[in-house]
């Protein structure tokens, strides 16, 4: 495991253990139905228990825990771009994993900034969220998959 996939690895746990934390608190703090889902101008239009932060957490966890399962994908059933030659295996595999720890690093926040507008907005009595951190989002997931593609074909020429 690379230093970076390490780094990510206690990022990601950090952001999970701040998300479920997050989500405890709110359910505890919380009463009543809080908004739990929000239209594309992001004012509430579903409203749910506060327990819902917790399953939302789980949703999370689960996401992030099936990129994890993932990253023990043996070689021989990855298809990337180039030969089969043991040193692009290796070159391959790296990007590989560096591509999912990023994806979990992304996931785990994505999942701690939605509980936690869903808190604020529970909290402070608002009207809305903000759509930012949504786009934010999505295009974080598209850029680092999208540099994971263009890294794997460089490496495959890399000889």
């Amino acid at each position: 495991m690379s230093t970076y996939e390490r780094n990510a690895n206690r990022l990601t746990v950090f952001l999970l253990m701040c998300m479920v934390g997050l989500a405890i608190f709110g359910t505890m703090q919380l009463s009543g139905p809080i908004p739990i889902h929000f239209n594309a101008a992001g004012q509430a239009n579903r409203w749910g228990s506060p327990s819902t932060l917790l399953v939302l957490a789980l949703v999370g966890v689960i996401a992030v825990g099936l990129l994890w399962v993932i990253r023990n994908t043996p070689p021989e059933l990855m298809h990337f771009p180039g030969p089969r030659s043991l040193d692009n295996v290796v070159r391959q595999r790296l990007n590989f994993d560096h591509l999912l720890a990023t994806l979990r690093v992304i996931v785990a926040a994505l999942f701690f900034v939605m509980i936690g507008q869903i808190l604020w907005v529970g909290m402070y009595h608002k009207k809305s969220i903000f759509l930012w951190p949504s786009f934010l989002f999505i295009i974080l997931i598209f850029s680092c998959i999208l540099v994971g593609l263009v890294r794997a074909y460089r490496l495959s020429s890399d000889h």
